[in-house]
């Protein structure tokens, strides 16, 4: 990969950072709360419980990203970026262009995605 493409990448990944802390969810534990005055009746009480499920689906997807956007970025200083750490082999750009932090090319994650499958059948 050319270095006008890895500063592509880099840059696509910063923005993503910039924009997931930016929202401040991440960051804002608060949310998680529940006032007693809040919860006047059952039905408040349950849509607050599925606003909270939702919130920290969305929080553990975003600290998810977080990790994944950090790892990827440390390959620029490693000089690995784009590369699959299954087999070390290029990752296509289309799949970088989608997810600039995959890990892997789309074979190895669908041997991956096998290989779970499989220990998942014996547990």
């Amino acid at each position: 990969m050319n270095k006008k493409k890895k500063e592509h990448f880099q840059k696509k990944l910063l923005e993503m950072r910039e924009h997931i802390l930016n929202k401040g969810f991440v960051n804002n534990v608060g949310i998680f709360s529940l006032e007693k005055d809040d919860l006047v009746d059952e039905s408040d009480h349950a849509a607050s419980i599925i606003q909270q499920g939702v919130q920290m689906n969305v929080h553990a997807r975003d600290v998810f990203l977080l990790k994944e956007i950090d790892n990827a970025l440390s390959k620029f200083e490693e000089d690995t970026f784009g590369l699959c750490e299954d087999t070390e082999e290029p990752i296509d750009e289309g799949r970088l262009e989608v997810q600039p932090w995959t890990r892997y090319t789309v074979e190895a994650a669908e041997a991956r995605e096998k290989q779970a499958k499989r220990f998942a059948r014996v547990s």
